[in-house]
């Protein structure tokens, strides 16, 4: 495979063209490299990936985040040192992020007003900079260079700068944010002037030979921003400055297009890659979504990159190299997209963690170990909590057998994965099933478990994992035909009417609304004819897109929809809400459904809402009454997921790794 080519940054040859890129953890509240950092990246070390880039670093208390790795002053660089010699000792190279925010620094972390080239107010922050002076685009200019050496000092084989995601190089690029009538602003070369001038600085600093790599916005996403054509320009006068290398990646933080969440297809912006290295003679990496090794061969193979990123598969599965390498695909726990423990946690300074890989950023405190005693352990449900207990306990040595009263495995994940924007769950249960399968497991489909039955099978340990039920309707239904679940439409055995009303704006209404609302719009294949034979404008492709067949209208007793939902994900889904024409009433109570629809209330004044189809999205009850059934008759229970109480699938996935560590 191309992907297992060695390849050269400049004068760091790398073992493979599988890059880890920088991503925030929250691991280090003081700045200071701790245990916890170290293990984590030498986990993905020893996983196989060729590059580890770690940050973003701060270069300067102003243009820092909180928790962020500090590379500001001389004593950081020991810790920087142990992380450096950890990673590079676990066979990979290693390369530091310089970082300076800019005006998305928020100023009650750094205590001063955030610096940025005007000022122009920050939609990220709510915060309105001061514009920087002549001496303190000097002053940070010689950050950069300081932090160059410090890394290189430390050991890291690379510095990557940061010039991406709308940060302070990006700023001073884009005319949205650079309104500057000195030689940094105005034209086009004017405005590339302050990356330039920090790559020319850096590598001054650093000597001719050290690798130094470019963190690129691609394309802005910003209405009046850069385009590509003009990342690609940037991009050529960076090169000529001393750039060896240049990181590919999407828009800003304040952009409305949806850069790492599901919605966007695997490898969708490996065409910014592409306008990158048309551009410029050294190596570019592409970035976003290539959670798939094969996808991320094909890249590389159809020449748009020379390196992948895998940031969020690598938290998912750090063994994800090796296992390509080895051709186990199979085994690989594909990231889902789902940001629940990742990205969630950056934007509400929490530390990162995985939602499906509850090892995460606990390498340095679990080690799993073979059990001393192999036992009999019964699973009693199939869905994500259960599957990771019979996973873990297999691995780890004991005798499994599983129950599931359904014909098939998963639980929840086989509805969760129907929503547009959500089809990577089903990779999860793929992998489950995979696994267990490889690991000796005993599975028993449509085997629907009673307390006798259970105690007859004498285990050592039982795991009742047996999840949750729709929670019935709290109001009066005359017409219990026209009444379906939202798991009923998710799963296509409930085939909703014209006029539809969803009862319930949190997770599972919002994405079962959304889904019904798309029913009848053209496909992406359907679209890429239409486009390639230019056999409609794009008014009428549009509407194609945006709306479907049926009319949906979505109920909400509270005020806003999906506060259940991430930040990261949440906007994409209200986003989508708009697009499709969905009707929204929040504040709004249902207080009957009747043969002609629904009866709300809203403001104390009743109104009919026709409806042919109604869809309830009101929560789950858990199902859990085998438990006290059992007590007393099994050597040793434990109750996880749903069954303990309805949450979501970060819950039900830890619930079951911690007993099967436990077992």
């Amino acid at each position: 495979m191309l992907i297992f080519e060695p390849v050269k940054i400049g004068t760091m040859e790398l073992k493979n063209r599988i890059c880890m890129p920088a991503i925030h953890h929250c691991f280090t509240p003081d700045g200071t490299v701790n245990e916890r950092l170290i293990k984590y990246y030498q986990t993905r070390a020893e996983g196989g990936a060729a590059l580890i880039t770690v940050g973003g670093c701060a270069i300067d208390r102003i243009g820092g985040g909180p928790m962020m790795i500090g590379i500001y002053d001389d004593r950081f660089i020991e810790g920087l040192a142990a992380l450096a010699g950890a990673v590079k000792n676990a066979g990979a190279r290693v390369a530091a992020q310089l970082y300076q925010a800019g005006r998305y620094t928020h100023s009650m972390f750094s205590g001063q007003q955030a610096l940025a080239p005007s000022a122009v107010p920050s939609r990220f922050t709510r915060e309105t900079p001061r514009e920087m002076t002549l001496e303190e685009i000097e002053m940070v200019i010689e950050s950069f260079a300081a932090a160059a050496r410090r890394a290189k000092q430390a050991g890291f084989d690379a510095v990557e700068i940061i010039a991406s995601a709308g940060y302070l190089i990006c700023q001073f690029f884009s005319p949205v944010t650079n309104l500057r009538t000195d030689r940094y602003g105005g034209s086009l070369e004017n405005r590339c002037r302050f990356g330039v001038e920090v790559v020319e600085r850096v590598r001054a600093r650093v000597g001719p030979d050290y690798p130094l790599v470019v963190r690129l916005s691609g394309h802005d996403f910003i209405p009046g921003s850069n385009t590509n054509k003009e990342a690609a320009f940037f991009a050529k006068e960076l090169e000529k400055a001393g750039a060896d290398c240049f990181n590919v990646t999407g828009g800003w933080h304040e952009t409305r297009v949806p850069q790492i969440t599901g919605d966007l297809p695997r490898g969708g912006f490996a065409y910014l890659a592409r306008g990158i290295k048309e551009a410029v003679q050294v190596p570019v990496i592409a970035s976003n979504r290539l959670n798939d090794p094969l996808v991320a061969e094909e890249i590389l193979k159809d020449g748009l990159a020379d390196l992948v990123n895998m940031g969020r598969p690598l938290i998912a599965d750090p063994e994800l190299p090796e296992k390509t390498r080895s051709g186990r695909y199979q085994s690989i726990r594909r990231c889902i997209a789902c940001n629940q423990g990742c990205m969630d946690s950056v934007f509400t300074l929490q530390d990162v963690f995985c939602a499906i890989n509850p090892l995460a950023g606990r390498e340095h405190e679990i080690k799993i170990e073979p059990a001393r005693v192999p036992r009999r352990i019964l699973v009693v449900g199939g869905g994500p909590a259960g599957l990771e207990a019979a996973r873990l306990a297999a691995e780890r040595g004991h005798r499994v057998t599983l129950w599931e009263k359904e014909p098939r495995l998963g639980g929840q994940l086989p509805y969760a994965a129907c929503p547009p924007g959500k089809h990577e769950f089903a990779t999860l249960l793929n992998y489950y099933a995979h696994e267990l399968n490889r690991l000796g497991v005993e599975i028993e489909l449509q085997r629907e478990a009673t307390a006798a039955d259970i105690a007859a099978f004498n285990a050592d340990a039982v795991v009742l994992a047996t999840g949750a039920r729709p929670a019935p309707a709290p109001f009066p239904v005359a017409d219990p035909e026209k009444v379906v679940t939202a798991l009923a439409v998710l799963d296509g055995s409930a085939n909703p009417g014209r006029r539809v009303v969803v009862v319930g704006g949190g997770a599972v209404g919002c994405e079962t609304a959304v889904t019904i609302a798309e029913k009848g719009t053209i496909s992406a294949e359907i679209l890429k004819f239409l486009v390639e034979n230019e056999a409609e404008d794009l008014e009428t492709l549009r509407r194609l897109l945006n709306r479907g067949t049926r009319e949906v209208a979505i109920v909400e007793q509270f005020k806003s929809l999906g506060r259940d939902i991430g930040i990261s994900t949440r906007w994409v889904v209200l986003k989508n809400i708009r697009r499709l024409g969905i009707k929204v009433m929040d504040e709004t109570t249902v207080k009957a459904v009747t043969t002609e629809g629904v009866v709300v209330e809203k403001d104390g004044a009743e109104t009919l809402i026709p409806a042919d189809t109604v869809v309830l999205a009101i929560g789950a009850c858990s199902a859990n009454e085998l438990a006290g059934q059992l007590q007393g008759r099994v050597a040793e229970l434990h109750l996880v997921g749903d069954a303990v109480k309805p949450r979501k699938l970060t819950e039900a996935i830890r619930e079951g790794f911690e007993v099967g560590l436990k077992l």
